[in-house]
């Protein structure tokens, strides 16, 4: 018979024969956390090189969830998720006024406080990013039948491209980020002053990144309204003295959260949970029935002044990569004509055919809000031809 436990050993022996130097970069190429920690449990011998090299290993290790070309976004997303919150208006500048460059450097090798709170937030954005595509992509599928949309359902619906996951991973680390530097503060003076670095931290980005950004802030508000709505149907089919009810008189001691007047502040209080953060939105999706009214109703907390007024209050140059042509909606090579392909580096072609080659000169239009629900500077060309949208003015 097969002797299983004879070969496993004789496996970690022979990786214990190694050079550190290889042992290390054998950890390094584990594919998960559960994986390492199954190479570190069946040899004692590479646990003790572990203990020396921990930061190094684990460092690569807690970058892998991430697109290569965002990983000083990542990087950045720690950094500030180390700032005491709710966060001081000096720790705002202090962040703000550190070049980009600086703020990633010595990324690969990160300091241990700060890994197993960015691998949580890897886990929390991976959630977020499919439930990103499945709501937006159903909604632009629902545009089929009313815009007469040729669509190819199969392309439509099919697996997230790199570059789609990377550019709507890169918008929830730039959102997510925004929230650890601005949390909403209950101290007025300290989140008014705060709100005032919070234009600053989108002039590091380019009109189309700061648009993407703006997309995940309306993909946020959508689905807060339909837990908002969800819970007034439930609440409603309760009896009056039903515990969603009782939740919903005790909020104010003039209004019940379920009444008319409540109802005008409701997206002012999504505004306020949008600065509670990833975690804390993805439990109120994810949660259900009471648990779920309880969370909202006792974070009902009006405020208006976080990051739409933010998105709502700059102008920019027209064209700042300076590599827009009129030329078919497209972004072209000036030399060879042709479409230079999609790219994290380029702006998306969802964005130019929106504007139909002019850049937006602000950053969050009004009149953008439709595109903004199906995700339009998100997708590839590909999936754009396939949703049939392309075709239309």
């Amino acid at each position: 018979m097969f002797n299983f436990e004879h070969t496993s050993e004789h496996k970690a022996a022979s990786l214990e024969g190694l050079s550190p130097e290889l042992q290390i970069q054998i950890m390094r190429q584990c594919d998960s956390f559960s994986d390492l920690h199954s190479l570190l449990r069946a040899s004692p011998h590479l646990y003790q090189v572990f203990r020396h090299q921990k930061e190094l290993i684990l460092s690569h290790q807690v970058y892998k969830p991430f697109h290569p070309d965002i990983i000083d976004d990542a990087w950045i997303l720690a950094k500030a998720a180390q700032i005491p919150q709710p966060p001081q208006e000096h720790r705002a500048w202090e962040f703000l006024n550190t070049p980009r460059h600086e703020n990633a450097l010595t990324k690969n090798q990160m300091p241990a406080r700060m890994i197993l709170p960015l691998s949580k937030l890897a886990a929390t954005i991976q959630w977020f990013i499919q439930d990103y595509k499945t709501h937006s992509i159903s909604y632009l599928a629902h545009f089929a039948t009313p815009l007469d949309l040729q669509q190819d359902e199969k392309l439509l619906y099919s697996d997230l491209s790199g570059v789609e996951f990377g550019r709507i991973q890169r918008a929830f680390c730039r959102f997510e980020t925004f929230r650890f530097l601005f949390m909403d503060s209950k101290n007025e003076e300290t989140r008014v002053a705060c709100s005032a670095y919070a234009y600053q931290y989108l002039e590091v980005y380019c009109p189309d990144e700061v648009e993407e950004i703006a997309c995940i802030r309306d993909y946020m508000i959508r689905r807060l309204w339909g837990v908002f709505d969800s819970l007034e149907i439930d609440a409603f089919n309760e009896p009056l003295d039903g515990p969603m009810r009782q939740l919903g008189r005790a909020f104010d001691g003039r209004y019940d959260w379920f009444t008319s007047p409540m109802k005008l502040l409701h997206l002012s209080f999504m505004e306020y949970m949008l600065s509670l953060g990833l975690p804390f939105l993805q439990e109120v999706f994810q949660s259900d029935g009471l648990k779920r009214a309880e969370l909202v109703i006792s974070n009902s907390i009006s405020r208006r002044h976080y990051i739409t007024e933010a998105l709502s209050n700059r102008q920019f140059d027209d064209d700042p990569h300076g590599v827009l042509l009129d030329f078919d909606g497209g972004l072209y090579d000036e030399k060879e004509g042709e479409f230079w392909g999609d790219s994290l580096d380029v702006v998306s072609q969802g964005l130019l055919w929106a504007n139909r080659n002019k850049f937006p000169k602000d950053r969050a239009r009004p009149q953008l809000k439709g595109l903004r629900d199906w995700g339009y500077i998100f997708w590839d060309k590909w999936r754009l031809e396939a949703s049939g949208v392309l075709d239309k003015e």
